[in-house]
């Protein structure tokens, strides 16, 4: 595998994309641990995922603020156009649109705060962290304001965690000289898919239950 890597960086693939493509099973298998061990529901797998990506690329502080303003922004406008009626699309268009041009805003504020990592962050990582909006706003809709918000603050916690573990050298390199090691995530998570114990969550919320029994 050294030779395969080695190949690779040769040929002016970066180590940047190596690292993050070896890493990404790891990243799986922790959010389905959280998920089939703790209980955490957040916005599925994907979601938690390219936000912990987007965390890695922009930086945790900016990349935190823009998750936050971009959710209060849509929150704003969704509740600005409740009086609309158009269909769904549109209306999610709107929300998107203005959700992203905020972020004018938020340059501005990187300018005066003379946050030049912000400032020159890839647009791509801070649109896909806008686009997720539509599943918070989705969820508002199907299932409240407030289940939104716990859903939202789990994804956050996920993804803040998994920067964490992305962000830490002697794990990626660890994984980039011993690629064999991903093997033993996906033994996991296979254990993982035939858990059927409970959740600690589960625990938490029916301890007095349990405790009678």
């Amino acid at each position: 595998m050294d030779i395969f890597f080695d190949y690779l960086i040769r040929n002016d693939v970066p180590r940047e994309t190596i690292d993050i493509l070896l890493m990404f099973p790891i990243m799986a298998g922790f959010i389905v641990a959280a998920r089939q061990i703790v209980g955490v529901k957040a916005f599925g797998i994907y979601t938690p995922l390219i936000i912990t990506f987007a965390l890695t690329e922009i930086g945790f502080r900016y990349g935190v603020s823009i998750f936050i303003v971009s959710l209060l922004v849509a929150s704003v406008v969704r509740f600005l156009l409740r009086k609309i009626r158009i269909l769904y699309l549109p209306k999610m268009a709107l929300i998107l649109s203005i959700t992203a041009l905020s972020m004018f805003f938020s340059l501005i504020w990187g300018i005066f705060s003379d946050s030049t990592m912000f400032v020159q962050a890839s647009i791509y990582q801070i649109l896909i962290i806008i686009t997720l909006v539509e599943k918070f706003i989705n969820a508002q809709m199907e299932k409240g304001y407030r289940t939104a918000v716990i859903l939202s603050l789990e994804t956050l916690i996920l993804a803040s965690l998994g920067n964490l573990i992305m962000t830490t050298t002697r794990l990626r390199d660890l994984v980039f000289y011993n690629p064999w090691v991903i093997l033993i995530v996906f033994a996991g998570i296979i254990f993982l898919g035939r858990y059927e114990g409970l959740r600690i969550s589960e625990y938490i919320r029916f301890r007095k239950v349990i405790s009678n029994q």
